[in-house]
């Protein structure tokens, strides 16, 4: 649980100092000449409503993407749900042992596969944001597996 809770901090504490804009933000800035700036200083319910505005009834987006997009509208660098799904299969690879519950953790890194599929696709976020959430995964679950080795709870 440490694993999670520290990359989730660590998530938290990067968005915070980066302020980078979400790609569908940036688009829309382009787009329909809004300010990502000005976007970005609005309440989360003002963001929601000025998306909501935007693609009501839409012919270019669809609903269930604008709604995702409203549900979204903190930001992007680095991407926590990657940060959240590679640290789970990284930590799977690591305590339960390839070989030995090849269907778990198979199915673990698919999952973690198509989330980041899914937050590239759905203009959440762009590929450095996935690369560095990959990367703070690494290390996180290299310091879980280091002190899980220490502790005997797995076979060095």
């Amino acid at each position: 649980m440490s694993a999670i809770l520290s990359g989730q901090i660590i998530k938290s504490l990067l968005k915070s100092q980066t302020a980078e804009s979400r790609p569908y933000v940036l688009w829309m800035a382009q787009e329909y000449n809004i300010n990502d700036q000005q976007f970005y200083s609005k309440s989360r319910s003002e963001r929601k409503e000025i998306i909501h505005q935007l693609f009501n009834n839409s012919s270019t987006i669809p609903s269930w993407l604008s709604g995702h997009w409203q549900n979204e509208t903190g930001y992007a660098f680095p991407s926590g749900h990657t940060l959240l799904a590679v640290t789970w299969a990284l930590l799977a690879l690591i305590l339960l042992k390839f070989r030995q519950h090849y269907v778990i953790v198979s199915s673990i890194i698919i999952w973690s596969i198509l989330i980041e599929l899914s937050r590239l696709l759905l203009g959440m976020h762009s590929p450095i944001d996935l690369i560095t959430s990959i990367l703070i995964a690494w290390i996180i679950s290299l310091i879980c597996y280091f002190y899980a080795r220490k502790w005997h709870i797995v076979d060095k």
